[in-house]
């Protein structure tokens, strides 16, 4: 069943169309029916839980733009959300991209609890385990109905960098753990690892979901099954490897434009300037022609692998990498 068609388009904001999952609203359906007489609260929760999920999508999306990629989508789904945002395939573009989003949470979960500790005149008024249920106000005896809002907003958001960071593949944590590996392993190797440590983890608060119960097996469940479809992939020769570290993206003429317009505006595909020539990595011209030779030689490569073992023989990188060039030729001639 294909994940994206079970979601219906909700609109679109910085040129970026936003989907809600049906099963979202399935599981936010049933937490409504049953909470009885608090009913609002489960409504302010789920209200609060969608915007807060969005708002870390689009910091994955705007940290994509940042480093000279884009997002066309973002999905919202029981387990957060899924930003579908691409940046060069670079070490620091993608750990931009990755950490963008917990980022969002983590200015949201200061700017809350420096507003609690402020009117409460109490540090223990929030704390730092993000399984505790509640802000509690023992230390502010007339707090305020904002204040209790305000609890819950730093609570959801605590909650949220904490399951973010867990180094479980594809979680935001488990893939700012392959990108770190990644300059001294590369990003074959360091994915392997990253998904190796993820099934671990997986294990680990699947075990500890048994205990507790709730949303945490899901979680572990769902980031072990990621890990090893992963770990196929990389088996397979379905996942980038080192001959495509400098393969070419998809870039957006940005030379021209605000701050504002990289980071909140629609984009059109540019066309390539050779005069002007485009690096994802520092070095100038010299590593602009370098990476042109790699690339030919890759072409050559998979040319000469054709004419000995057929079309068939291929791997997915490399039938990619194939269909890239030949795009890329048609395009240069017009």
């Amino acid at each position: 069943m294909n994940f994206f068609n079970m979601s219906f388009h909700v609109g679109r904001l910085f040129g970026i169309d936003i989907r809600i999952h049906i099963l979202f609203l399935i599981l936010m359906a049933f937490r409504l029916f049953d909470a009885g007489p608090y009913v609002w609260y489960e409504v302010g929760f789920w209200t609060m839980l969608f915007g807060i999920i969005l708002l870390h999508e689009f910091g994955h999306c705007f940290g994509a733009r940042s480093v000279g990629g884009d997002a066309s989508h973002i999905v919202l789904w029981p387990l957060g959300g899924l930003a579908f945002a691409h940046a060069p395939m670079t070490p620091w573009a993608q750990f931009v991209t990755v950490a963008a989003g917990p980022a969002v949470n983590l200015v949201f979960c200061l700017i809350s609890a420096g507003i609690l500790i402020a009117g409460s005149g109490s540090l223990e008024i929030v704390g730092i385990n993000p399984l505790t249920r509640a802000v509690y106000f023992e230390h502010w005896l007339d707090a305020p109905q904002w204040a209790g809002y305000l609890g819950m907003f730093y609570r959801v958001n605590l909650w949220l960098l904490a399951f973010n960071l867990l180094p479980i593949y594809p979680m935001d944590g488990g893939q700012l753990f392959q990108v770190m590996l990644w300059p001294s392993m590369g990003v074959h190797r360091s994915t392997e690892v990253a998904c190796q440590v993820g099934l671990a983890g997986s294990v680990l608060l699947g075990l500890w979901g048994l205990r507790e119960g709730g949303m945490l097996l899901f979680i572990a469940i769902f980031g072990g099954f990621t890990c090893y479809q992963r770990l196929q992939m990389l088996k397979y020769g379905m996942v980038v490897d080192e001959r495509m570290k400098y393969a070419p993206v998809q870039r957006y003429n940005m030379r021209k434009k605000s701050i504002w317009e990289r980071l909140f505006g629609a984009r059109k595909k540019a066309e390539v300037d050779d005069d002007e020539p485009y690096n994802p990595n520092p070095g100038g011209w010299e590593a602009r022609l370098d990476e042109k030779r790699k690339q030919q030689d890759e072409v050559d490569r998979i040319l000469a692998k054709v004419h000995k073992s057929g079309i068939n023989s291929l791997s997915y990188v490399e039938q990619q990498t194939l269909k890239r060039a030949s795009e890329d030729e048609k395009r240069r001639r017009g």
